[in-house]
């Protein structure tokens, strides 16, 4: 019986993880692609920044409905109806290809990408327990960060063999279908096969219930109105913005920079290159855990967000070689940001925690508007010159580092590893 139980797990692991996967492929597909809809569409840089904006801007509003629904709903119907949603956004993408049903395509699919890891994470802790959370999250992370970095990749292979005409499966019937020009969105079809995929397989595979927990408040907007009392949840809420702001509005226009003013190809080198923007991400993410081990999590913060600013000072003001190297630098520097922040928020309120989270996880609409700042400002000052906004949100990060309350170490532990650093790594927040 045990044994089957661990096959059982283990088979709910790598679903969980190709959840995660899936939303990496999703959500850096859309930055690979702007180049690609601003010569399609024939738009101008702001009117390209509403791709990023629809996007992020559902992820923003669908989290907290979809928390709630989460507690309400069986666990299998909510990622069975995630997938739906988001095949439904990708089959309006790839049939109408104009500017208006792409925006309402990608709102659609960020409104996917949204239930699946707000639904995810509970599931996450009620099949791996609460004392591995930290490893089991930090897999998560990895799988969508390698999502992240393999989508620009197959993005450009597979609109490389339709440009280059190839004849073998499944380009042969892809060739038939995408209309000349639009080469750039036959991905998206692939990623169809894939979400086909999960559906089957969250069809199949049973789905553990939520354990749900007995709270003495069950009154949510006092709840809510005791957490918007604390300043400091209001102060991490605007610098989660601010993160999520810099992190996509790189993301969304780092290709394009370099195919404006370095040259450089957006299909080829600019997808290569924020590839490796994600790729850096990663690795920087298991560096910062064990900086944390060592050090203080707010010297970490300041030291790496200092490391961010001077790394994107040699992005704009360095050659060509240089900034193909600084630029997708910083996503190393910004890995620890979000998980140190998230951290010191948990440690501004005693109880409440999943609450907290869940409403934390709505400031990602920072990742809606920096694109469409950086994109506006591109079309008064040039793109350049408009990419210097992102020293603003880093600045915010940095003060983090100064105001932020410091983490109470817990003395019964036997190394400088605190319990508030092991909740940025993804550790059980409610205990």
């Amino acid at each position: 019986m045990r044994h089957l139980r661990f096959i059982s797990n283990i088979k709910l692991i790598v679903f969980l993880n190709l959840m995660f996967f899936q939303v990496g492929l999703l959500e850096s597909m859309m930055s690979t692609l702007i180049p690609e809809m601003i010569k399609s569409f024939q738009i101008n840089y702001g009117l390209a920044s509403v791709m990023p904006f629809a996007y992020y801007m559902a992820f923003t509003l669908v989290c907290i409905p979809a928390g709630i629904a989460g507690g309400k709903y069986s666990p299998g119907k909510l990622p069975f109806l995630a997938f739906l949603i988001a095949l439904a956004g990708v089959f309006i993408f790839v049939t109408f290809l104009t500017f208006q049903t792409s925006a309402i395509s990608l709102f659609i699919m960020g409104s996917a990408a949204a239930i699946i890891q707000v639904t995810a994470i509970p599931l996450v802790r009620n099949v791996c327990g609460a004392e591995n959370l930290a490893f089991h999250t930090t897999l998560n992370q990895l799988m969508f960060g390698m999502g992240a970095f393999l989508s620009p990749v197959i993005y450009s292979w597979v609109t490389s063999c339709m440009i280059n005409g190839e004849r073998f499966f499944p380009f042969n019937i892809l060739l038939h279908v995408i209309p000349k020009g639009f080469e750039w969105t036959s991905a998206y079809w692939l990623f169809i096969l894939l979400l086909l995929s999960l559906m089957v397989t969250v069809v199949l595979v049973r789905l553990p219930n939520h354990r749900k927990e007995k709270s003495p408040d069950h009154n949510e907007k006092n709840v809510y109105k005791e957490l918007f009392r604390n300043k400091y949840v209001i102060f991490y809420f605007f610098s989660f913005v601010a993160y999520a702001s810099c992190e996509q509005g790189i993301a969304a226009w780092m290709s394009r920079y370099f195919q404006d003013y370095h040259g450089l190809d957006p299909l080829t080198e600019g997808a290569s290159k924020l590839s490796l923007y994600w790729l850096l991400l990663i690795v920087g993410c298991f560096a910062g855990m064990l900086l944390l081990k060592f050090f203080e999590s707010r010297k970490v913060l300041a030291v790496l967000t200092v490391c961010a600013i001077i790394s994107l000072l040699l992005a704009l003001y360095g050659g060509t070689h240089v900034a193909t190297i600084a630029f997708p630098m910083v996503g190393a520097f910004e890995s620890v940001m979000w998980p140190i922040i998230m951290s010191l928020t948990l440690n501004s309120v005693s109880k409440h925690h999943e609450v907290l989270s869940g409403f934390m996880f709505t400031a990602s609409i920072g990742g809606a508007l920096g694109p469409v700042i950086i994109g506006n400002m591109g079309d008064w000052f040039g793109l350049e010159t408009s990419l210097h906004y992102l020293f603003l949100p880093l600045l915010v990060v940095l003060s983090v580092a100064f105001w932020a309350k410091p983490l109470v170490i817990n003395k019964t532990a036997t190394h400088n590893y605190t319990k508030n650093d092991r909740i940025a790594a993804g550790a059980d927040s409610g205990k």
